[in-house]
């Protein structure tokens, strides 16, 4: 498997696990889930996947290989990644789309902006270190 999918993987899978727990647990145990509220949670999921991110390109090997690497375990990973990144970015969007102020939604915007190209960062970069780690053929 290659890193940049293990990075992806292990980045947007724990962090979607997190955030969709705690919108749960909002709606479900403190009965106070809004779109507010919902907003504050998905949070979590855009800034835990970058810092998970950078901390699995940091410490991953150039060739993951194990359990975690493994093609069901990333799979898994990203298909609850993609459930995370679609409620988390309906959150977001209602949420903009409901307090949209020049001054509160454009540093917003160009926030989710900053950290989407970093994410995007640095996958490529891992991307880009798989290609120099491979022997010539």
């Amino acid at each position: 498997m290659s890193r940049w999918r293990v990075i992806l993987a292990w980045s947007i899978g724990p962090a979607a696990a997190y955030a969709l727990l705690s919108l749960a647990h909002a709606a479900l145990v403190e009965r106070i889930l809004s779109v507010d509220v919902g907003f504050g949670r998905s949070l979590a999921f855009w800034v835990g996947a970058i810092y998970l991110a950078l901390f699995g390109w940091g410490f991953l090997p150039a060739r993951p290989v194990g359990r975690y690497a493994r093609r069901p375990v990333i799979i898994g990973l990203l298909v609850l990644g993609v459930v995370g990144f679609v409620v988390c970015g309906a959150y977001t969007g209602l949420w903009l789309a409901g307090h949209w102020v020049a001054s509160v939604g454009g540093p917003v915007t160009a926030s989710m902006l900053v950290v989407t190209l970093a994410a995007l960062g640095v996958l490529w970069l891992a991307g880009r270190e798989d290609q120099r780690s491979k022997p010539p053929a």
